[in-house]
């Protein structure tokens, strides 16, 4: 099992952007990237091939919606828990502190 970083997973899926890759992401399109060091994440490479194998398939997204949760339960079940996408509120927190910045900068300049 290989863990592939965003520029292959970008390469493999055919995105042009990371935005496109973490849109599929949270759109449920794609499974959650695993951690791989403090700021730096990936996918496993067999549910990469997974969701391309569905999408050449013509599957729907509501199915490949299925599968990617299917993956995450796989992914999970040796682990004897249920699928908690620490990396998703670790973006949304992320998120929330930039927008803090973003508004402190502004009230600064004017």
């Amino acid at each position: 099992m290989s863990i592939l970083r965003m520029p292959a997973i970008m390469a493999e899926m055919g995105y042009r952007s990371h935005a496109s890759v973490y849109s599929a992401i949270h759109a449920g399109l794609l499974t959650h990237p695993v951690p791989i060091g403090q700021r730096s994440v990936g996918l496993p490479s067999e549910e990469v091939q997974a969701v391309i194998a569905a999408r050449i398939a013509g599957q729907t997204e509501q199915q490949i919606r299925e599968l990617v949760n299917r993956l995450h339960a796989a992914r999970c079940a040796s682990f004897g828990e249920p699928f908690k996408p620490i990396w998703l509120d670790r973006s949304a927190q992320i998120k929330k502190q930039a927008a803090k910045r973003v508004k402190r900068a502004s009230l600064a300049t004017a």
